[in-house]
């Protein structure tokens, strides 16, 4: 399987998170500002609300992702703010401090496809 085929599969996943739940999730918006956030979310009750989120496929989340969401969540007013990562990606505490000080939650999830079980 391709990287890109391994990508694809963890935004999919990342597009279907409880994160976005009772959102309307809208993949790779772009803002007044030219910034393209991988995904903006408005809710569905109160269209006042939005949540941003960003998947990032790397193998160690820097101070750089957090500031990059926090300026997505800043430009949109957000109320919710996530980073997503693969399960694997190290996460350094000083990176971990500044996400949980912009109130923004870092998320794993798996990379790699679920197993297709063969029908007999």
């Amino acid at each position: 399987m391709t990287l890109s085929s391994w990508w694809r599969t963890f935004q999919d996943k990342v597009r279907n998170s409880r994160f976005f739940a009772g959102y309307k999730v809208k993949p790779q918006q772009t803002l007044e500002s030219g910034k393209r956030p991988d995904y903006v979310a408005v809710s569905k009750e109160n269209p006042q609300q939005k949540a941003v989120a960003d998947a990032k496929f790397v193998k160690e989340l820097t101070s750089q992702n957090v500031e990059q969401v926090e300026g997505y969540k800043t430009t949109l007013s957000a109320k919710k703010a996530a980073i997503f990562v693969p399960k694997k990606t190290r996460i350094p505490r000083t990176v971990r401090a500044q996400a949980a000080d912009s109130d923004i939650e870092i998320i794993r999830k798996r990379a790699r496809p679920e197993k297709v079980k063969a029908y007999a």
